[in-house]
């Protein structure tokens, strides 16, 4: 493929300024007649740039002889790039980093611009392996690892300083390839053996017990395993929600923010495909994501309803035998899989969503018959979408209690200690009407 970093740069920009998703521009591009080696060049420097920001604009900050906020936002992503490629690339050679970044420079500016490219990457070159980051404390974390200070300062609250840089440096690498076996067609071990007569490298996970990692999953949704429905791909964190729920054979589950279904499916293997499950979102294109992924897995026991979770609803008053909350929430536990959440959440968006938050786990409570089970979760670690949330609802609703999970009220999870995605995950208990 020509302009590959041509492409890139159209990427990035998508996702700085114009509200793209990196996943979903990956995906676009990988289903062009594009060489695997381009893509995963494509992949590497888009991510890179988008995972670094903080620091890359440190660097060129320290370096310009032009104002940062003067430079045009394309020549600034050119220089991201160019830099991030020096410092983070051993395969590219150096010459042609620059040559390529001048080039787009060219077309993008004018001769001025590619001169002042061309001059700053020289100089970074020659300057590589002397540049640190000048800072102390906090704001050392934040630029040299690229993470927003209120991300920074939550973390600070749960770990010392040492744990809070470990998890950051985890925020930034490449998450395991993770999928969890769908019990309804086969077991782990068939499936594990399945994958490694095709050349696949698979190791079980930890927590989960239907969790599977592929060490190198290049063309594994071309194998029969997955057209079959023998897996789903699933975060070992997002598996351990539906385990940790448990319901019984013939049980009434309301799974109230099922979309995309990977839950809801999970729990209908668990279920033996016995009982009622009613899979919820409230919008249609959601809707036909789970749609999809129950014809896949083929799974029989789910039912689809479009419905709202913040507006309350009559009609599931006290029905339900098992609910999971699977809040909408920040997504700050995901920042390994989708780095541009770095840059589109803010703080004041966390009360928001948390407000939010209250609101369905109120009417989820109220659809739950009495000695029934509900699991909140949400995929972010911060408190205020997770104990604020459940302490201030146990406080206002004595009926209910939580069930210890390793003998802990929360089950938090993060990429530095369990190799997850960030999770946190609670149980409760209707004691009373």
């Amino acid at each position: 493929m020509k302009n590959i970093r041509k492409k890139a740069l159209f990427i990035i920009d998508n996702v700085f300024y114009k509200g793209a998703f990196l996943n979903e521009e990956l995906e676009i591009l990988k289903e062009s007649d594009i060489d695997i080696r381009d893509y995963n060049l494509i992949s590497n420097i888009t991510t890179g740039v988008i995972q670094n920001r903080t620091y890359l604009d440190y660097i060129i900050k320290k370096n310009s002889k032009i104002k940062f906020r003067k430079i045009h936002k394309i020549i600034l992503t050119i220089l991201e790039m160019g830099i991030y490629q020096i410092l983070f690339l051993d395969r590219v050679p150096d010459y042609s980093i620059i040559d390529e970044s001048v080039k787009l420079a060219h077309v993008y500016g004018n001769r001025g611009s590619a001169g002042y490219v061309n001059g700053m990457l020289r100089n970074i070159l020659r300057n590589k392996d002397s540049i640190e980051v000048d800072l102390k404390g906090k704001e050392y974390l934040e630029v040299k690892y690229s993470h927003p200070m209120f991300y920074i300062d939550e973390i600070l609250k749960d770990f010392s300083y040492e744990e809070a840089e470990e998890l950051l440096k985890a925020n930034n690498e490449k998450p395991p390839f993770t999928i969890r076996v769908n019990g309804l067609k086969t077991n782990r071990d068939d499936l594990k053996k399945s994958l490694e007569k095709q050349g696949y490298k698979v190791e079980k996970t930890n927590m989960s017990k239907d969790g599977l990692i592929v060490l190198d999953a290049f063309n594994i949704f071309n194998t029969k395993d997955f057209k079959d429905g023998d897996f789903y791909i699933q975060d070992e964190a997002s598996s351990l929600v539906s385990e940790i729920l448990n319901p019984e054979y013939g049980s009434d589950v309301l799974d109230l923010c099922s979309a995309p279904g990977g839950k809801s499916t999970h729990l209908s293997a668990l279920m033996n495909n016995t009982g009622n499950i009613l899979a919820c979102d409230i919008s249609n294109h959601k809707l036909n994501l789970i749609r999809q992924n129950i014809k896949r897995l083929e799974t029989r026991n789910i039912k689809l309803k479009k419905s709202d979770a913040i507006a309350f609803r009559e009609d599931f008053k006290n029905k339900f035998d098992y609910i999971l909350v699977d809040a909408p929430c920040s997504g700050l536990g995901l920042y390994r899989r989708k780095p541009e959440i770095k840059w589109n959440r803010k703080e004041e968006d966390l009360k928001e969503l948390s407000e939010i938050q209250r609101k369905i786990l109120k009417n989820a409570s109220m659809y739950l018959k009495k000695g029934g089970h509900l699991v909140y979760s949400t995929c972010t670690i911060t408190k205020i979408e997770n104990e604020d949330v459940i302490y201030d609802f146990l406080e206002k609703n004595e009926n209910f209690e939580i069930e210890q999970i390793d003998d802990k009220d929360f089950l938090k999870l993060y990429p530095s200690l369990n190799n997850t995605d960030g999770f946190s995950i609670v149980k409760l208990k209707k004691i009373g009407d």
